[in-house]
């Protein structure tokens, strides 16, 4: 490993917002949206809104999608 990287190990809990989407499955914020309006991402599932009324995604449900579990 290079002196100059650095590994967080960022874990989000079971809910968390759209802003660590990227670093923890590579996928963009457009992707996301584009997920959620063509409804392979399902509401309550896979994302919902929190009590801030934002967008917040479910990790064990994307991560079941993305291992071809729908």
């Amino acid at each position: 490993m290079n002196t100059n990287e650095h590994n967080l190990g960022i874990m989000p809990g079971r809910w968390f917002r759209q802003n660590l989407l990227e670093s923890v499955f590579d996928i963009s914020k457009e992707a996301a949206r584009k997920y959620r309006s063509n409804g392979l991402w399902l509401e309550g599932k896979h994302w919902r809104i929190d009590p801030a009324n934002r967008i917040v995604y479910n990790r064990a449900e994307i991560e079941n999608w993305l291992g071809g579990q729908f």
